[in-house]
């Protein structure tokens, strides 16, 4: 039996249900729900339990509640979401595209809890000729790599000194091409010595996918060895050295892990 002085602790670790905040987020629009009530984007505030239909906007009758929800939506703007995606709610101007490319936060790698870190090509960004295999950021994986001054990068904060284990998941009709991993002053090289050309998965969901969205294929892993990181923020960049084909390689992750010592 827990002795009540235990159970009255952990009665108290989470605030009491009327004061718990539902955040809602969507194309930079923020809504709040308590147990009563629903601040919406436009700063509208209903009754849940008397106007569960939402018909009866009450700010102006409860202006404690809905400053007090506004300034929680604020709060939470500042917390989670990017400064530029911040200001675009402040303008009302809709440039959500634009805010999502000034996104400044970096990807955090090399956490001794969380050790092994994907790096999807979702969260990276191409350059020279290589582009997305689809239009829609999400399960897209990069392709058209063919020449040197092709590359791609992702943005990342290494927090603990260490050596990594690279992995790329990959797949090439042509072997031979030579590659390098930079970050910073480390660099890792190697060579995409087999080749892997599997047919895209045609059945892999009930109706066709549209063309904004990646049919994919099976990656297979291509160890590229282990690379000393230091410290600090900056372009982890993927690129060829030597490129014999007509191509590099389809990428779709890249995987850093934090070996122990």
């Amino acid at each position: 039996m827990i002795p009540s002085e235990t159970f009255q602790s952990q009665r108290h670790a989470v605030p009491p249900w009327p004061d718990r905040m539902i955040f809602s987020h969507q194309n930079g629009k923020v809504s709040v729900r308590t147990q009563q009530y629903r601040l919406d984007d436009a700063g509208a505030l209903f009754d849940m339990t008397a106007d569960p239909g939402q018909t009866k906007n009450i700010a102006g009758e409860k202006p404690d509640i809905a400053a007090k929800l506004s300034k929680a939506v604020a709060d939470w703007r500042k917390d989670v979401l990017p400064a530029s995606a911040n200001s675009v709610a402040a303008t009302g101007k809709n440039k959500r595209k634009a805010a999502d490319d000034s996104d400044d936060r970096p990807f955090p790698v090399g956490y001794p809890e969380f050790p092994m870190t994907p790096l999807p090509a979702r969260d990276g960004v191409p350059h020279g000729g290589v582009r997305r295999s689809a239009n829609a950021p999400n399960s897209s994986y990069f392709v058209n790599w063919t020449g040197k001054k092709d590359s791609m990068t992702w943005d990342i904060e290494v927090h603990t000194t260490g050596d990594y284990d690279v992995n790329i998941y990959y797949t090439a009709p042509e072997a031979g091409s030579t590659i390098e991993l930079s970050f910073n002053d480390s660099k890792l090289a190697g060579k995409v010595a087999l080749s892997w050309n599997p047919p895209l998965n045609t059945n892999q969901d009930t109706i066709p996918r549209p063309a904004a969205e990646s049919q994919m294929k099976e990656f297979r892993p291509l160890n590229l060895g282990t690379m000393h990181l230091k410290k600090g923020r900056g372009p982890l960049t993927l690129r060829a050295l030597e490129i014999p084909g007509k191509s590099v390689m389809d990428v779709r992750l890249i995987t850093l892990t934090l070996e122990k010592k």
